[in-house]
């Protein structure tokens, strides 16, 4: 924990120096391709939300507060690169903000301030009876972060798998560790994440909402394809301990990420106790992003 208070003391210290400097200018990209509805459960998301367009009423909620920025991290369009503000449901917002600064705190040290955050959106009135989470601003489409490195805004996850997944060698095992990595952050306060292995909707950004996890951290279901699929890629792509990406649990999965539990010293299985789950995704965090070997 004084870890922690330390790095976000510095973190502080660092953004205050930024503000007073220079900004940083980031260069806009083409629009993505627009992709169909997914669906995990009982929810849907597509890209392209958007930014805040200044509506005043919305079809399935009032209760909406306009940001442009994440724990003072100046949020982006993806779609157009502009620093734009997004509506948010309030708790929802929160839990954002509480996401930021655990992935903050759980990379390595050398990261410092500005942030910045890229997304394809938060709210937006879906017409589909209400059943997205972006109709009620609980719902974020994740495609970038980048953070400072040595006094340089450094890209350090990339969420946009339909651009690096042609890559070879150290790039690819580099960029799918950090994607990895922060995708393992997302499910610690979220019940839903939907990531590229869950279907090809999700090769552009990574989807999160708190339908299920409301306030509070996320549990675990050997019924989620999602969390089944995230437990397998991250055995695979961080622990090192290949298992078969079909959102399927059996032995093989149970087994790899009881290794890794292992290997953290965590007894039982992720199915054990929801401290296991999230111990789980802390450490894949950490290891991914380098800033701790295990």
């Amino acid at each position: 924990m004084s870890e922690l208070l330390d790095r976000l003391s510095r973190r502080a210290m660092l953004k205050a120096v930024a503000l007073g400097g220079a900004g940083v200018l980031l260069q806009p990209i083409s629009m993505a391709t627009a992709v169909d509805n997914a669906v995990d459960d009982v929810i849907s998301d597509e890209t392209e939300v958007g930014p805040d367009a200044g509506e005043t009423t919305t079809a399935c909620t009032t209760n909406l507060v306009s940001h442009n920025e994440v724990w003072d991290a100046l949020t982006y369009y993806e779609a157009t690169g502009a620093a734009s503000s997004f509506r948010y449901n309030p708790t929802f917002y929160s839990r954002c903000e509480t996401w930021l600064a655990f992935w903050f705190g759980n990379t390595p040290g050398t990261r410092g301030w500005p942030v910045r955050v890229w997304t394809y959106g938060v709210y937006a009135n879906r017409s589909d009876g209400c059943v997205s989470m972006h109709n009620f601003g609980r719902a974020f489409d994740l495609t970038r972060l980048y953070a400072t490195n040595a006094g340089v805004l450094t890209k350090v996850f990339n969420g946009r798998y339909d651009q690096w997944r042609s890559s070879t060698g150290s790039t690819l095992t580099t960029t799918r560790k950090r994607y990895w990595a922060t995708a393992a952050s997302l499910h610690y306060h979220f019940k839903y994440v939907l990531t590229y292995v869950y279907n090809t909707a999700h090769w552009n950004h990574i989807h999160f909402d708190n339908q299920v996890s409301g306030s509070g951290n996320s549990t675990f279901s050997t019924g989620s394809t999602s969390q089944v699929k995230h437990v397998q890629a991250c055995c695979t792509y961080i622990w090192g301990y290949p298992t078969t990406i079909d959102g399927i649990w059996g032995p093989q999965t149970a087994g790899n990420s009881s290794k890794a539990l292992a290997r953290i010293g965590r007894s039982g299985a992720i199915t054990s106790s929801q401290t296991n789950w999230l111990e789980f995704n802390k450490a894949t965090l950490r290891f991914g992003s380098g800033r701790q070997a295990y």
